[in-house]
């Protein structure tokens, strides 16, 4: 006769590697829906103006990119008619040398160092207010809000999902 007493409760029920993997799915899961809570944080001051600058920089670079093709047509003679409404949105006439001159202006708003650093000031300086007033913001600053909120959630589904596997793995070790 055997020593029941001895055994370990795996004997008698053993365990299912389904009922595993759906336990880890299911933890993984869970964690991944506990972290998207990261959502909701407070968005810190740092990260808003880096990513407001991020977004004012990109959109300046495709300005340029745009203000160089409309030059290429200019040189050509063979403006299109949206060029044209560009062109005339930006106050700039069919002269590659004003389309240049533009195109310096934008470039030295976003890498001109006095320049950039009056742009995060006068960030650092509306934060508390947009933070407060959601409707005071502009597209740049709504656009950075949502950006970072957008990176929060991100990192806390894969955060939350991390840690509910290891966690899972951990439970289901015999």
């Amino acid at each position: 006769m055997q020593n029941y007493s001895n055994m370990q409760a795996g004997a008698y029920y053993p365990t299912s590697r389904s009922g595993q993997i759906k336990r880890a799915i299911g933890m993984t899961m869970t964690g991944g829906l506990i972290g998207m809570t990261a959502y909701y944080t407070p968005v810190k001051k740092d990260a808003f103006i880096q990513k407001a600058f991020d977004i004012t920089k990109n959109d300046a670079d495709e300005k340029i990119v745009a203000l160089r093709n409309i030059a290429e047509e200019v040189e050509q003679n063979n403006v299109s008619t949206q060029s044209k409404m560009v062109l005339q949105d930006m106050g700039l006439t069919e002269d590659v040398v004003q389309i240049t001159d533009k195109c310096s202006e934008i470039d030295k708003k976003v890498t001109d160092s006095t320049s950039v650093k009056a742009l995060k000031d006068d960030f650092s300086r509306n934060f508390d207010s947009y933070k407060k007033n959601s409707s005071l913001m502009d597209n740049t600053c709504a656009g950075a809000f949502k950006a970072v909120k957008k990176s929060k959630f991100a990192w806390g589904v894969g955060v939350g999902a991390a840690i509910g596997l290891a966690l899972s793995l951990l439970a289901s070790k015999d």
